[in-house]
C-alpha cells in the first residue's frame, strides 16, 4: 500500500483518433487514475466532454488554430471553429485506400507507399499535428507534466525533442514496437517457426511503409528544425521508455527478450466499453430475450464483429452474415454505421453499436477482425477465437492466434462456403482449446498487470530523475 501513496504525476495523453486507439489510452489512464494520479487528454472541440465523464481532465486543441505571437506576454489561441469529423475522415482515408480490399498483406504494403497511394495516412497526419502543434508546445509548458504518452504514429517533435519525458503507447500488435529481425516482418501475419517469405517482405516492408513513414516523420522534424529520425527504426519510439498491451501467452517474449524500459501489460482493457460515437457503449448489455430462450448445451452464443472499419465494406459484412444465417447458434452482430444496408437472419441480433466488454462474459465464441483491443479483450475473458484478418496487425494477430491454439485463421474475402461453420463447430468441439482458452483468461485476470505497468511506470520515471 505504501507504494501506492507516491507522489502524485501529472500525466498527458494524446491519442490517434479511432475507437482502438482511445480505448487502449483509457485502459491504462484509468489504472493510473485508480494508482492517485492526475490524467489529463488532449482533445478536439468535437469531441469534448468524451474524457470528462470518465474522470479525466481535457485540454481541447482547435485544429484550425492560428497562434498570434504578436503579444509575447499571453499569446491567444485563434480558431474558425470548423470542427471537423475525425473519426469520419479516417473511415473515408481507409476506405479510399483500398485496405477493405481483397488483398495479400505483401500487395497491401502498396497502400503504405506514399509514391503509390496519394492518400496515405501519414500526410494527413502532418497536417493534423501542425495545426496543433504549437497548442500543444504551450500547453506543456504551462502544465508542467511529469509525463507524456503518446499513441500516435507520428511524434509532434515539441514531445520528441521536449524536456517532459514521454513514452510511446503501442496499441498495435507488438512486432510495431520490437522491430527484431527474430521476428516475422510487421503487418506480415508470416508464421514464427517459418522464415520462408520472410526476407521479400522485410525488403518491401522498409521501402514503402517503413520509408514513407520516416520521411511524414522527418517533414514534420524538418519543418520544426529537429533532427532525422533512425532509418533503421520503423516507429519513432521514446528514449525514455515505452509501452504496450498483449497477452503473455501471445507474446513474442518466448522468442525474444524485452529490454528493460520496456513497459508490458496483458491488455489495455478499459473497465467500460469507451467509444466516441455514442453514450450508449457505456451502459450494461442485457441479451434479447429472443436470442436467450434459444441458447442451451449443444446452442451456443458467438458475437461477431469486424470493426470500426471494416463494417463500413457492406459487400463483405453482408457475404459473412450470408454464411452465418445458417449455423445452429445464435450471433450477436455489431453491424457498425452500415447497420441500415445489412441483412440479419434470424439467428442474430444486431445494432451499430455494442458494449463490447459487456459482451464478451456472455457469449462462448469470438469472429473478429483481430484489432488489437478486441483480441485482448477477449483473451481476458477466456473465449476462443475466429480471425478474419483485413490488414495491418490483424494479419499478425491472426497468425499469432492460430499459432499459439487459441483459435483459427481465416481469409474473409476467400473463405469457400459452409468453411466458416466447420471452423465455429471444430472450436466447439475442442475442449483442449476451450480449456487453454479459459485458462488463460483467469490468469490474465487474475495477473494485475495494469496496477505493475502503473508501478513500473512510476519507477521509471523516479530513475530518469535520477
Amino acid at each position: 500500500m505504501s507504494e501506492q501513496k507516491n507522489k502524485q504525476l501529472k500525466i498527458i495523453f494524446l491519442s490517434s483518433e479511432g475507437a482502438g486507439h482511445i480505448n487502449a489510452c483509457v485502459g491504462l489512464a484509468q489504472e493510473l487514475a485508480k494508482c492517485g494520479h492526475e490524467i489529463y487528454f488532449f482533445n478536439k472541440p468535437s469531441n469534448i466532454g468524451q474524457f470528462e465523464k470518465l474522470g479525466f481532465k481535457e485540454i481541447i486543441l482547435h485544429e484550425n488554430a492560428v497562434v498570434d505571437d504578436t503579444d509575447d506576454a499571453k499569446k491567444q489561441v485563434k480558431t474558425d471553429n470548423k470542427d471537423d469529423d475525425d473519426q469520419g475522415k479516417l473511415r473515408e482515408t481507409i476506405i479510399k485506400s483500398n485496405l477493405l480490399a481483397d488483398l495479400s498483406p505483401y500487395d497491401q504494403l502498396d497502400v503504405f507507399d506514399r509514391h503509390k497511394n496519394k492518400n496515405f495516412f501519414g500526410f494527413s497526419m502532418i497536417n493534423d499535428i501542425r495545426k496543433v502543434h504549437e497548442q500543444i508546445r504551450q500547453s506543456l509548458s504551462e502544465q508542467k507534466p511529469d509525463l507524456v504518452i503518446v499513441d500516435y504514429i507520428l511524434i509532434p517533435p515539441c514531445i520528441a525533442y521536449g524536456q517532459i519525458p514521454w513514452a510511446y503507447l503501442c496499441s498495435h500488435n507488438p512486432l510495431h514496437l520490437f522491430n527484431s529481425q527474430l521476428l516475422p516482418p510487421i503487418t506480415s501475419g508470416l508464421p514464427t517457426d517459418n522464415r520462408s517469405g520472410w526476407a521479400d517482405f522485410y525488403d518491401k516492408f522498409r521501402k514503402t511503409y517503413q520509408s514513407s513513414l520516416q520521411y511524414c516523420q522527418n517533414e514534420l522534424n524538418k519543418h520544426y528544425q529537429c533532427p532525422e529520425v533512425n532509418k533503421n527504426q520503423f516507429l519513432f519510439l521514446s528514449p525514455h521508455f515505452n509501452i504496450y498491451g498483449y497477452p503473455e501467452q501471445l507474446d513474442y517474449t518466448d522468442i525474444i527478450t524485452l529490454p528493460e524500459n520496456v513497459v508490458r501489460l496483458d491488455g489495455f482493457c478499459r473497465q467500460q466499453s469507451t467509444t466516441t460515437t455514442d453514450d450508449n457503449d457505456n451502459k450494461t448489455f442485457e441479451l434479447p430475450e429472443n436470442i436467450k430462450t434459444r441458447l442451451s448445451d449443444t446452442v451456443k452464443l458467438i458475437y461477431f464483429s469486424l470493426g470500426t472499419f471494416g463494417s463500413t465494406n457492406v459487400t463483405l459484412m453482408q457475404k459473412i452474415l450470408n454464411e452465418l444465417a445458417g449455423c445452429p447458434h445464435q450471433i450477436i452482430v455489431s453491424t457498425g454505421q452500415s447497420h441500415q444496408q445489412l441483412s440479419l437472419s434470424e439467428n442474430m441480433y444486431g445494432q451499430s453499436y455494442l458494449p463490447q466488454m459487456s459482451i464478451l462474459p456472455l457469449v462462448d465464441l469470438v469472429i473478429t477482425h483481430g484489432g488489437n483491443n478486441t483480441v485482448t479483450e477477449t483473451m481476458s475473458y477466456g473465449k476462443p477465437m475466429i480471425v478474419m484478418p483485413l490488414f495491418a496487425d490483424q494479419h499478425d494477430n491472426a497468425q499469432r492466434i492460430m499459432e499459439k491454439g487459441f483459435g483459427y485463421r481465416i481469409n474473409p474475402h476467400r473463405f469457400e462456403s459452409n468453411q466458416l461453420i466447420q471452423l465455429i463447430q471444430q472450436i466447439f468441439s475442442d475442449k483442449i482449446m476451450i480449456e487453454r482458452c479459459t485458462n488463460a483468461g483467469n490468469l490474465i485476470r487474475k495477473s494485475n498487470s495494469k496496477w505493475k505497468a502503473c508501478k513500473k511506470i512510476e519507477k521509471l520515471l523516479n530513475n530518469n530523475k535520477e
